[in-house]
């Protein structure tokens, strides 16, 4: 797999926002010009979705007090200085009110639904901020969000099948922080088939991951989240009581899986 590009220079242009992608945690408090936020919002909006379905929302934060409210509560200072904050949801929502008017019954399990919807938001909010990117802001995903979803669905008044996923801030860098690595592509792209990690290729991903911490271990990061302990465990349970006191018909499981 090789790493040229093509030799255009629109794909150069492109290509180029990619490749320099940081993640910025502090901005200059000055505002998105409104023509920009605009085309920002109108990239999102032209994401693909599947089915036609629209299954995404986003609520744009301008009200500086919710902004200071919300980043107090995660704990992310850069969402109060940020010139745009974005919050994305899934959105179930808008399409079971047109099945209603229509009078058609909604989806009884949304689970598959739900899945949809977060592919959904990521590509829009994607393209935004591959857009606000283009244009010279720096933008920063918040998926600390979910550590006051709660709050957030009753700061942002988010109606019965719509829940916050990750915000996005958007503005004009105050760091400059370098490019964080990436995985190589034979480890993150297979062809043909699923293809097994030797011994040889777990060492050499972590390897490639280790400036990501200062104590230059990946598997930090992967225990604090990913672990029997980690983060992220205790957070699935969190995440499917909102998701069921938002609304969500969800299967009911006492599988704890392996």
């Amino acid at each position: 797999m090789g790493n040229s590009v093509p030799s255009d220079g629109r794909a150069d242009a492109v290509y180029e926002v990619f490749r320099t992608h940081r993640s910025i945690r502090r901005y200059k408090r000055e505002p998105v010009r409104e023509e920009h936020a605009r085309l920002i919002l109108e990239a999102a909006r032209r994401a693909p979705t599947d089915a036609s379905m629209h299954l995404w929302s986003a609520v744009w934060v301008r009200s500086q007090e919710v902004k200071d409210r919300i980043a107090e509560a995660i704990g992310q200072e850069h969402v109060s200085q940020a010139g745009m904050f974005l919050v994305f949801n899934a959105d179930l929502y808008r399409v079971y009110r047109v099945l209603e008017y229509r009078g058609l019954e909604p989806a009884r399990d949304d689970t598959a639904l739900l899945i949809f919807a977060a592919i959904d938001a990521s590509l829009a909010a994607e393209n935004a901020a591959v857009m606000a990117e283009a244009l010279g802001y720096g933008t920063c995903f918040i998926g600390a969000v979910q550590n006051a979803a709660d709050r957030i669905i009753e700061w942002l008044s988010l109606p019965r099948h719509v829940y916050p996923l990750f915000g996005l801030t958007i503005g004009v860098p105050d760091e400059d922080p370098p490019v964080r690595p990436r995985l190589p592509l034979e480890y993150l792209v297979h062809e043909d088939r699923y293809r097994d990690y030797s011994e040889e290729d777990i060492e050499a991903m972590l390897e490639a991951m280790k400036t990501i911490t200062r104590k230059r271990d990946w598997s930090r990061i992967l225990a604090r989240y990913a672990s029997s302990q980690g983060y992220f465990s205790e957070r699935s349970r969190i995440l499917i009581e909102l998701l069921k006191r938002q609304g969500f018909r969800l299967p009911v499981t006492n599988d704890r899986g392996p």
